[in-house]
């Protein structure tokens, strides 16, 4: 691994624009502001942008940490299932739950982050863990205490995607540090399942391109928080570019240490192209 100069020193003002996004004050009216306005995203388009988060240097810094890293990430090239939490045997083979799309991307995990560096210290703030929490209205939330995937790096070059696929859980939470020239979009479509209906008409209608999903526009320094869970989302194919597609991305849970699977974390160490068609 690289060595990377240590961060450790960086307070919380250096890497967020506290006076637009003042999530060290949440009790105060701008926060209670901020929240209500986070809130009204959510509600409306199950998703919550919020550009600039991040400050132009700390942006910077992060995207040239990445860039050093780029050389260790392992290829991710395999077909899955959007519904990889379960068993989808005995599904015809246009059904939604036999169609197998493709996932395209280099992968940094945890484990090969420097323990010191800007990603790790981004992640550690509890003062962004408790803005999560209190976005998504929970009594607790906790950073997972997974070794691989806690912290996670998707990295997309030129042809690279990340096709159609919902979340096993919701509210997933990413940061934009760098987009690729052409391409790379980030297109959902909010709430098309429930845990009472799958919607399979829908979702063929978005594979099938009958039915347009919609899009975010996640310029880089961009906070995201997700619904994932119900809602149908990729990131699209990346066109030509010099430089590529950067995206942190954050997990936490409600309950402390948790870990994700061994099956969905070889996946990522153990890379391989055998097709993935849910546990």
């Amino acid at each position: 691994m690289k060595t990377i100069k240590p961060v450790t020193s960086m307070l919380l003002a250096d890497f967020i624009d506290l006076h637009r996004y003042p999530i060290n004050s949440l009790n105060s009216d701008e926060g209670k502001s901020l929240i209500a306005k986070c809130h009204d995203m959510m509600s409306r388009e199950t998703i919550c942008v919020l550009p600039g988060f991040l400050k132009s240097k700390a942006v910077s810094c992060l995207a040239e940490e990445i860039s050093q890293l780029e050389s260790e990430a392992r290829k991710v090239d395999y077909q899955t299932t959007m519904y990889g939490w379960m068993d989808n045997a005995g599904y015809q083979p246009d059904h939604p739950r036999s169609i197998l799309l493709r996932r395209r991307c280099s992968v940094l995990t945890t484990e090969q982050l420097a323990i010191d560096g800007l990603c790790k210290r981004l992640y550690q703030m509890d003062e962004i863990t408790n803005f999560v929490r209190v976005l998504l209205g929970y009594d607790s939330l906790y950073c997972s205490a997974c070794p691989t995937i806690s912290v996670r790096l998707n990295i997309m070059h030129e042809n690279d995607e990340f096709s159609w696929h919902f979340d096993t859980n919701d509210g997933v939470v990413s940061f934009t540090t760098q987009n690729a020239d052409s391409g790379g979009i980030f297109e959902y479509a909010p709430l098309i399942r429930s845990e009472e209906n799958e919607n399979y008409h829908d979702v063929s209608n978005i594979l099938n391109g009958d039915q347009l999903p919609q899009q975010a526009n996640t310029p880089a320094g961009s906070f995201v928080l997700f619904l994932g869970r119900r809602s149908l989302h990729q990131v699209s194919s990346v066109g030509p570019t010099k430089k590529s597609r950067q995206s942190l991305l954050f997990s936490y849970d409600r309950k402390p240490n948790m870990v994700f699977p061994e099956k969905i974390r070889e996946r990522l160490t153990n890379p391989t192209s055998t097709p993935f068609r849910g546990l």
